[in-house]
């Protein structure tokens, strides 16, 4: 798989629908972001699965025509909006089916599909990019630093105070804040750049 490439460049690639490669390195960065979103919009796993599904089929199906214009907005947003109209034609196709089934089913069935947060779609995706963005990125950086130097910014990051961890680890509290500001550094380089990649 290609790794990082950058937004624009993967974005046009895609548009080739016979680009295998560069389809699946889209789904490889973009697949988990769908999923999640739509969770948190309180639809249950295999649900989410299926829209992750046809999210991924609409995107295919429309990246010939999408223009990328930074000015206009950035590309989840586009992403964020083609979302939200799938999971809307979900939601009526779902209720739809439910006054076919017993009264009691169709109850639960309402109750479920009523408590699915659509109008907070917007402030969802972009919480959960952040969260997303940020777990790639440590996970991407992590291998670079040793076990203590990671596990003190990590317990600085709980708030244990800094006399205590150099007590653990048998350094300086200066130590300790060094460490903490060459992993944060090196933390927020990662996003920075996985955003202007990712958009």
């Amino acid at each position: 798989m290609n790794k990082w490439n950058t937004r624009v460049t993967l974005l046009e690639k895609i548009r080739d629908q016979h680009d295998e490669t560069s389809w699946e390195d889209f789904v490889y960065y973009y697949k988990q972001y769908i999923y999640v979103v739509v969770r948190s919009m309180n639809l249950n796993h295999h649900d989410a699965e299926e829209i992750v599904q046809i999210v991924l089929l609409k995107v295919w199906d429309k990246l010939p025509e999408f223009q990328y214009d930074s000015e206009k907005g950035r590309f989840r947003g586009w992403l964020c909006r083609v979302t939200g109209n799938i999971v809307k034609n979900f939601l009526r196709s779902r209720k739809s089916q439910i006054n076919r089934v017993e009264k009691m089913q169709k109850q639960d069935e309402e109750n479920y599909l009523n408590n699915v947060s659509l109008p907070e779609i917007e402030k969802i995706s972009s919480r959960e990019w952040e969260n997303y963005i940020a777990n790639m990125a440590w996970n991407n950086i992590e291998k670079d630093f040793t076990e203590n130097v990671k596990e003190c910014f990590l317990l600085m990051a709980d708030d244990l105070p800094v006399a205590e961890i150099a007590e653990k680890f048998g350094i300086s509290e200066s130590s300790v804040y060094v460490y903490k500001k060459r992993v944060q550094d090196r933390l927020f380089a990662e996003i920075n750049r996985l955003e202007n990649d990712l958009g």
